[in-house]
């Protein structure tokens, strides 16, 4: 950024934790006019609006609360349930970004009167590799940067949208709240999944989900062989270890679930290993011509380290991934965020592995 803004309007969403509040008063700073926003999904036990009221007060801007409870529900939570019924691992985040925060939100900000749009996220902007426009670049604290999450934005949006802490990390940030005073939930730290209560994804399913969410089912080894019974498969990831409760000389290990069959398959370690995995439904922000075999990064997962691959794509449009090394755990219904160096070309859903 760096730059001056004056009477250029910026909404920014508001959460009530620190990242969000700052940007707010970084973009202040630089000139802009700036619009909290704040969008309820009805789900938090313990509601921010303290917490937003005091951020608006010392920051002395205007604050706006919408309900998007509805729609969350309709496009985000019964996407949620509906993938572990089918024995896949979602991931909530990326399917919420595009529609409710950089969407209904982005709207409401834009229908205020606001030029842009502004979050909390560590990300950044940069040129398209292929094409024109924009795409989504990696933050620089590598710890903390949150482009994976934002790969199904769309060109459409991104010429509007601000990521302020682009270039920070998240010590400096913390250290130049303390500085100014800003008032922040001090439990306001982003969560994997913010809907989710204390007790985790597992109670929220037996409490949301239907009946049929627990079935119980065979255990069995990566030759078929029955060792055990499971209680349903929405309580099993792969790559998981603990809570198997089947005593061995090696661990076990989730290899794969087989929903069609009731099955959980599990195996040793080396049985995590994939070489390849197919993506479906996917989403580029920018794309060049040809990316038959073109040489990328996939990240597979949030703190994954993004590994270097191949890519074809099928009849169907569906694209193959060919890792250069095995990758441990690839998940099917989880993201899979294709790189170009820094920059987010694109990416799919994990539809199955090899």
């Amino acid at each position: 950024m760096g730059q001056n803004y004056p009477l250029k309007t910026v909404a920014v969403a508001l959460s009530g934790g620190i990242d969000s509040a700052l940007s707010a008063y970084l973009l202040k700073k630089e000139g802009f006019q700036v619009i909290g926003l704040h969008a309820n999904f009805g789900f938090s036990p313990d509601s921010p609006l303290p917490w937003l009221e005091k951020i608006s007060s010392f920051l002395q801007i205007p604050l706006k609360v919408f309900s998007f409870k509805e729609v969350f529900q309709q496009k985000v939570v019964n996407y949620f349930i509906s993938e572990y019924k089918r024995g896949r691992t979602p991931n909530p985040c990326i399917v919420c970004n595009p529609v409710i925060k950089f969407g209904l939100l982005f709207e409401k900000g834009i229908s205020l009167g606001a030029d842009f749009f502004a979050t909390g996220h560590y990300a950044r902007l940069a040129p398209a590799p292929w094409g024109e426009g924009l795409t989504i670049a990696r933050g620089l604290d590598k710890s903390k940067e949150q482009s994976y999450f934002l790969q199904r934005l769309t060109q459409q949006y991104l010429k509007q949208i601000l990521f302020p802490l682009g270039t920070w990390t998240k010590e400096k940030v913390r250290i130049m709240a303390r500085e100014i005073g800003l008032p922040v939930n001090p439990k306001g730290e982003s969560q994997d999944i913010c809907f989710l209560p204390k007790g985790g994804y597992r109670e929220f399913l037996l409490e949301q989900g239907p009946p049929d969410l627990i079935r119980a089912g065979d255990i069995v080894d990566i030759q078929g062989n029955k060792i055990g019974t499971h209680q349903g498969l929405f309580a099993y990831t792969i790559g998981q270890r603990r809570g198997l409760g089947l005593p061995a000389a090696e661990p076990f290990y989730v290899v794969r679930m087989e929903p069609d069959r009731n099955r959980l398959v599990i195996g040793g370690k080396k049985d995590l290993e994939s070489s390849s995995c197919l993506l479906s439904d996917c989403h580029f922000l920018c794309r060049p011509l040809d990316i038959d075999d073109l040489e990328v990064s996939v990240q597979v997962r949030y703190r994954h380290k993004a590994a270097q691959a191949r890519l074809r794509v099928g009849n169907d449009q569906k694209i193959s991934v060919y890792f250069k090394g095995p990758q441990k755990a690839v998940t099917p219904g989880q993201a899979a965020v294709i790189y170009w160096g820094d920059l987010v070309l694109g990416g799919g859903w994990i539809e199955e592995t090899r």
